[in-house]
């Protein structure tokens, strides 16, 4: 080998495979930076899809009535995108309940491709009992310590029995 041809670099075929094998390599890296953003949206969507399944599912469990047996469809705009839902009720077994498939897609997608489907089930029972007269703020006589400072004496409410005197365990006197 002469001693000049040592000291002038690569030569083109060289270059050329180097940069070959850079871009295999680039390639790879933006084939799997476009699947996981392909991946995240899907996701995404396929959460907002179960959000409105259960939204639409609860909406029905909050109706005064029985929902018929059939099927329902309807359309709904949720961030800023249009959504399909068809909801399925059928009969049970039991003649006060029913099942209710809720079913989401995209309002673009063709009809039998579902992002989020939800199952779900609703009562006569539940929906026959009346509203509790219980405050949950614990004001106006619920009960939970909202309304007083504390220092003043309550009277005792008259609705309710007197406690039995109090007896220690042991059948003796207490001290």
């Amino acid at each position: 080998m002469h001693p000049d041809r040592a000291a002038r670099g690569f030569t083109l075929i060289e270059v050329v495979v180097a940069i070959a094998v850079v871009a295999l390599g680039m390639m790879a890296v933006f084939r799997v930076v476009h699947d996981t953003v392909n991946n995240t949206a899907y996701l995404r969507d396929r959460t907002f899809a179960t959000w409105i399944a259960d939204n639409r599912l609860v909406e029905m469990r909050l109706g005064t009535e029985l929902p018929s047996v059939d099927r329902t469809e309807g359309e709904v705009e949720f961030a800023n995108q249009a959504w399909r839902w068809v909801a399925s009720v059928s009969q049970t077994p039991v003649a006060d309940l029913r099942r209710i498939d809720v079913r989401v897609r995209r309002a673009d997608d063709p009809e039998d491709v579902a992002l989020a489907e939800v199952s779900g089930f609703v009562g006569a029972v539940a929906m026959n009992t009346p509203s509790s007269a219980a405050l949950w703020t614990g004001a106006a006589g619920g009960g939970g310590g909202g309304g007083g400072d504390g220092d003043e004496d309550e009277a005792p409410d008259s609705s309710r029995s007197p406690r039995p005197p109090r007896t220690p365990r042991n059948g003796g006197s207490e001290e």
